[in-house]
């Protein structure tokens, strides 16, 4: 019998789970395409390619170029398979159409005929549980697909040459997804833009139980001279709260207006207390992540990328080699669901028996998936079997694999654990003017989930030394921090999917795409794995948001990916999806693409301050097809990279530092000396030809080469070919 999957990972885990009754062959993917025709069969011309929209949106799908030869022998074996074709693509709406297509190469006509199997784990009890019980094609699910990808090209197709006309750059795009997404990053550069700082002032005192000093000293300490930390939650540490029984403004706004509020505040040292209350707190545990909270988790605690994050977790789904044979190790990658199955949940409790039993919870714990549309059928992310330890894995696995998999693991494990549990207690000291300071300690009683999160955590049964009502307690330093209010946060990919997700944009299968393409057409850029949008990004954004809002907005973008989740659930028809969304869409970029295109200096130029290093003239970032660079709008010869300022400094830095290294070096082309040189685009130093560009045989040595030895000095004898022709001429 022949089973056809994705990939080859994949295929040889399950290949090995059956042995060799059953042929597994990978399709490596999606095997066909919408097409780039821009003609019908009949000769009609399509104002779309591939997309035959006064036929019912009709897609024409073509096999890729890489994909023939895999379609030639995915054929060749379904003719020698005997017992039959079961498709085992993933159970979305990706996998599902994979099979159709499949289905359709291999001339099955009837779909009610196609043998799926659906699993989310690939394990021996999964996978013989899916062939023993083989559903039909989900041609809902298909047809969700298919409008998916017919959207995309629509918005692609029809947009993306607007940009290309107004910014004069082939690279650019607009998308469905990818575009709202820009907005999001755009809008909150433009808050951080837009903000003004504003000065406050936080009061805190270090108390002791005994009087060491007669007064209290002030103790200034401004944005320059800023402690490295302030301390709270210690016994005597404290915050002022009110002087002379008043409580204090909620914004001290300068050191003038606090001195005359704090004066007389370091005349009495002596305080008593006067309020002892206690609480306990919690911290619940966690759901078992989803591909969402995955990324935001393996982003701030690995510092993994979003697409990182899914090339890592896909390759622990599909199974890695542990021991020499193939074991899938998590569950399908790819949800928005937080359910668990009743045996991982009985695994789960059952290892927490056994090596936790005091933070074992009575009952089982189940969570809510907080997305509007997760499929709840589907499992969360979790272990395969939560007894193989991440301990256990130690040395079988890369190290990047290995801590995505701890992640995983101790995440599946915490969430049917006890919650934690903390007692805090809250002070209050005043002396005899009703000055007041608040203080308060925290400690954990019980454990719960963090045992296993962190284990440097410890429990203090007994709690902690406390004061009580009535002590005395003695102000040794007043600290006044000068603080000034943050602008907001720039995203980071993982804040970023967390509000794709928010809004309803995109799917779990899309948000590190998405991400990547903004990098790629050099709209977005990280700092400090921070999103910052380019110039180019802000101009692309201004153009769509000012005038495309029907592909920006994060309402309507939702709205569709509703509207897709609502195809697969057969409430309503694709081909209104697509009439409701494609006219009203043509005529708006008809009707304002001639606007755009006159316009187009105005998104082309941005006046600075930069200086031109031979003039001095403010001079004007331009966008061109090859990005973006700086030119003397009274000097026009004078163009610079946009970076042309740290190029210089990276110039300078290299030349002194591997300036040696070119010494006695010349180029075997043309017999010049060798020089040291920079990349404009990564700022990388290297030695080469002064004549040297991409694809000329002039010499070009990296510095890592010359630092181990290697040379290029002239032989004696030798004359280089320019100075041969020379002599010739």
């Amino acid at each position: 019998m022949l089973i056809i999957v994705e990939s080859p990972a994949k295929a040889k885990t399950i290949g090995k789970i059956l042995g060799s009754k059953y042929t597994v062959k990978a399709s490596a993917g999606h095997i066909r395409q919408i097409s780039d025709t821009n003609t019908t069969a009949d000769g009609r011309k399509l104002e779309i390619s591939g997309i035959d929209i006064d036929n019912h949106f009709q897609p024409i799908f073509e096999i890729s170029n890489d994909k023939k030869k895999i379609v030639s022998e995915i054929k060749q074996l379904a003719k020698a398979a005997k017992d039959g074709i079961l498709f085992a693509t993933d159970s979305d709406r990706e996998g599902e159409a994979i099979s159709w297509h499949l289905a359709e190469v291999l001339g099955i006509k009837d779909k009610s005929k196609v043998q799926r199997l659906e699993f989310h784990e690939i394990t021996e009890k999964a996978i013989k549980q899916a062939i023993a019980n083989p559903r039909q094609l989900n041609l809902k699910l298909v047809e969700a697909q298919q409008t998916r990808q017919i959207l995309d090209k629509l918005v692609g197709y029809k947009l993306s040459p607007v940009l290309w006309s107004v910014m004069g750059n082939y690279k650019l795009s607009a998308g469905r997804v990818q575009s709202p997404t820009l907005r999001l990053i755009c809008e909150r550069e433009k808050e951080i833009q837009a903000f003004v700082s504003e000065e406050y002032w936080e009061i805190k005192g270090i108390f002791e139980a005994t009087k060491k000093v007669s007064n209290p000293t002030f103790r200034w300490h401004t944005k320059e001279n800023a402690l490295d930390t302030e301390k709270e939650g210690e016994t005597n540490w404290f915050r002022l709260n009110k002087v002379k029984g008043e409580k204090l403004p909620e914004k001290i706004n300068s050191k003038e207006n606090l001195i005359n509020l704090l004066d007389g505040l370091d005349c009495i040292s002596e305080y008593t207390v006067c309020g002892v209350s206690q609480k306990t707190e919690k911290s619940y545990t966690k759901p078992p992540f989803t591909t969402s909270t995955l990324q935001q988790s393996a982003s701030s605690k690995l510092g993994y990328s979003p697409k990182m994050t899914m090339q890592i977790a896909q390759k622990l789904y599909e199974g890695v080699e542990i021991d020499g044979s193939p074991t899938a190790l998590i569950t399908y990658m790819r949800t928005d669901s937080t359910n668990l199955s009743d045996d991982s949940i009985q695994a789960c409790r059952e290892f927490i028996a056994q090596n936790y039993p005091q933070y074992l919870p009575p009952k089982a714990k189940f969570y809510q998936s907080k997305s509007r549309n997760a499929q709840e059928a589907h499992e969360a992310i979790r272990p395969t079997d939560p007894l193989i330890t991440p301990a256990s894995l130690k040395g079988k696995l890369d190290q990047q694999q290995w801590k995505l998999y701890d992640l995983i693991w101790k995440q599946t494990i915490a969430c049917q654990m006890t919650d934690e549990i903390r007692q805090r207690v809250t002070f209050v000291l005043q002396n005899n003017r009703q000055d007041e300071f608040t203080g308060f300690i925290t400690w954990t009683t019980h454990l719960g989930f963090k045992a296993i999160m962190d284990d440097s955590l410890t429990e203090e049964k007994e709690g902690k030394s406390l004061l009580r009502q009535g002590d005395k307690m003695y102000l040794q330093e007043i600290f006044c921090f000068q603080k000034f209010t943050q602008p907001p946060t720039r995203y980071s990919p993982a804040s970023l999917v967390k509000k794709m997700e928010e809004l309803g944009i995109g799917r779990p299968s899309t948000y590190a795409t998405i991400i990547s393409t903004l990098y790629e057409r050099g709209y977005v850029q990280e700092n400090n794995k921070t999103l910052i949008p380019t110039s180019l990004g802000m101009k692309i954004n201004e153009i769509l948001t000012t005038t495309f809002t029907q592909v920006t907005s994060s309402e309507m973008t939702a709205k569709m990916e509703d509207d897709l989740d609502r195809i697969s659930k057969g409430e309503i028809d694709y081909e209104t999806v697509l009439n409701d969304f494609w006219w009203d869409f043509k005529k708006l970029v008809d009707s304002k693409s001639e606007t755009l295109k006159r316009d187009r200096q105005k998104y082309r130029d941005t006046e600075t301050e930069v200086r031109c290093p031979k003039y001095g003239d403010k001079m004007i970032l331009k966008i061109g097809k090859f990005g973006e660079y700086y030119q003397n709008p009274n000097h026009p010869e004078c163009i610079y990279p946009k970076n042309f300022k740290e190029y210089e400094a990276a110039l300078k830095e290299a030349q002194a530092k591997f300036g040696n290294l070119a010494e006695g070096l010349f180029c075997e082309e043309c017999g010049k000396p060798l020089i040291v040189r920079v990349s404009k685009t990564t700022l990388k130093p290297y030695i080469a030809c002064p004549d040297y560009k991409i694809g000329n045989k002039h010499t070009i040595k990296s510095i890592a080469s010359l630092q181990v030895g290697e040379s290029n000095k002239l032989p004696t004898g030798f004359k280089a070919k320019s100075n041969s022709r020379k002599k010739k001429e």
